[in-house]
C-alpha cells in the first residue's frame, strides 16, 4: 500500500488530499519522528524518520497529523478481505504489505498473474480509495522488489527472462534480509549490486556470515528461492506474543532499562495468559539513539507464560546486547508457543518454581481484572516515573 498511513488519513479527511502530509508520533514521547508521509512530501525530500523540526525545514507548508492505528488496521484489514477473494493465501508482511499466491487461481480465474494484480489495483482504488503497488514474480523475493521498483499505483512484472535484466542491477541493499551490517560486509567483498551476490562465490561468502544465511541469500538473489506463501488458515495462527515501547527518555542505567523490560515483559505475559499461551522463546530488541536495531533470542526448557521468567531471559539477552549506549527503544516477544498444559519438565527440573509464577500470576490476574491493570504490580517499578505508550508486535503468519 503506498503511503499507506498519509493515504489512510487523506481518506478520513479530503481536504489534505494533494497537499504535503506527514504523519508523526508525539514529540513529547520521544516519537516525533515522520512514520509516513505523503507523495507530495516525499517529493519536498522529507523521508520516514525525519523528526519533525527536520521536515518542516524541508517543507514549511507541511501538515502534521497524529497516527490513528485503529483506522489503519481496519484499512489493513479491509485490503486484505480483497486479496481473499482471489486466493487462500495470502501472507502479511508488516501492516502494509501482503504476498499472494494466484498460482491455484489462474485457471480458475483465466487471467494472468498480471491482469489479476491490474484488476487488484483497480478494486482497492474503488472501494477503499488507496493505491497499491504489486511485483508478480515466481518468487516472494522477486514479487517484494517488484512491489518497491515503480510507485505509486504500478504493477511490475520480473520473469524468469527479465530479471537479470531489472533485479541484478538494483543496490544489494534493496534485497529482503539485506540489513545495515551485511551491507558493510558486502562492501568490503566488492558486492555491489544483487548480480554481484548472485554470482559471488558462496563457499567465501559462508565463510563471512554462515552456510544459512549466505545459502538464504544467494538463492534468493538467482532467483532459486522456495519459500512458500503462508495459506489463510494457517495465518491465523499465532506465531509469537510482542511489545515494544518508544522511551520518553533515554535509557542510561540497567535500572531504567530494566523497570521498562519489566513493563513489557508483564503486558506479553498477560495477553499470553489472556490467549491460554505459554513460550518455549523469548526475543529481545535494542534500538539506540542512532536509530538502529540490533536482537537476540534465548529458549527454557520449559515453556511459561510467567512476567518473572520471560524478565529473566530478557535480561540475560540484554546483557549480552546492551553496549553501554543510551538506548530509544525496547521490544519484546515471546514465541515458539504453545497451549498444552501437559509441558514436559525438564529432568533437572522439578517444576515448583513454574507453579508458583503460574500461581502468582492468577492473583495478579485476578486483581486487574477487578480493579484495573495499574492496581498491582512488582515492587522493581517503585519510585519509575515512566509514561509508556505500547505498540503490538504480534506476528500471526
Amino acid at each position: 500500500m503506498n503511503n499507506f498511513y498519509a493515504t489512510v488519513e487523506a481518506v478520513r479527511d479530503p481536504s489534505l488530499r494533494g497537499k504535503p502530509v506527514a504523519v508523526c508520533g508525539d514529540p513529547a514521547k520521544r516519537g516525533g519522528i515522520v512514520l509516513a508521509k505523503s507523495e507530495e512530501a516525499k517529493k519536498c525530500g522529507i523521508r520516514t524518520g525525519n523528526v519533525i523540526w527536520e521536515a518542516q525545514q524541508k517543507c514549511p507548508d507541511l501538515v502534521v497529523v497524529s497516527p490513528n492505528h485503529s483506522d489503519y488496521s481496519k484499512y489493513a484489514r479491509a485490503v486484505r478481505d480483497i486479496y481473499h477473494r482471489y486466493t487462500d493465501k495470502v501472507e502479511s508482511f508488516g501492516s502494509d504489505e501482503c504476498w499472494l499466491d494466484v498460482t491455484h487461481s489462474l485457471k480458475l480465474l483465466g487471467k494472468t498473474g498480471k491482469q489479476i494484480a491490474d484488476e487488484l489495483r483497480v478494486i482497492v482504488k474503488e472501494e477503499l480509495g488507496l493505491t497499491i503497488s504489486i511485483g508478480v514474480s515466481f518468487t516472494k523475493t522477486f514479487a517484494k522488489l517488484g512491489s518497491d521498483y515503480k510507485k505509486p499505483d504500478a504493477t511490475t512484472e520480473i520473469t524468469a527472462d527479465n530479471f537479470r535484466k531489472l533485479v541484478w542491477t538494483m543496490p544489494v541493499g534493496n534485497l529482503l534480509n539485506v540489513g545495515r551490517k551485511s551491507r558493510m560486509l558486502f562492501e568490503k567483498l566488492n558486492i555491489k549490486t544483487i548480480g554481484d551476490l548472485a554470482t559471488f562465490d558462496v563457499d567465501i561468502l559462508r565463510t563471512h556470515i554462515g552456510s544459512v544465511n549466505a545459502d538464504h541469500l544467494v538463492s534468493a538473489a538467482r532467483g532459486e528461492e522456495t519459500d512458500d506463501v503462508t495459506s489463510f488458515t494457517d495465518s491465523s495462527i499465532v506465531k509469537s506474543v510482542g511489545n515494544g515501547t518508544t522511551v520518553p527518555r533515554d535509557l542510561v542505567t540497567f535500572k531504567e532499562a530494566h523497570q521498562v523490560m519489566y513493563l513489557l515483559c508483564e503486558e506479553v505475559a498477560y495477553r499470553m495468559r489472556k490467549k491460554g499461551l505459554k513460550a518455549f522463546t523469548m526475543s529481545l530488541s535494542i534500538k539506540d539513539t542512532d536509530m538502529h536495531w540490533v536482537g537476540a533470542q534465548e529458549s527454557v526448557d520449559e515453556a511459561s507464560n510467567s512476567v518473572r521468567t520471560l524478565l529473566e531471559v530478557a535480561e540475560k539477552i540484554f546483557h549480552k546486547l546492551w553496549k553501554k549506549e543510551p538506548i530509544r527503544a525496547l521490544r519484546v516477544a515471546a514465541s515458539n508457543l504453545t497451549t498444552d498444559k501437559r509441558i514436559q519438565l525438564s529432568l533437572f527440573h522439578d517444576g515448583a518454581g513454574e507453579d508458583r509464577n503460574d500461581k502468582l500470576s492468577e492473583v495478579f490476574d485476578s486483581v486487574r481484572r477487578k480493579y484495573g491493570t495499574g492496581a498491582i504490580n512488582y515492587g522493581t517499578l517503585l519510585g519509575t516515573d515512566f509514561d509508556l505508550e505500547f505498540e503490538v508486535v504480534d506476528e500471526a503468519y
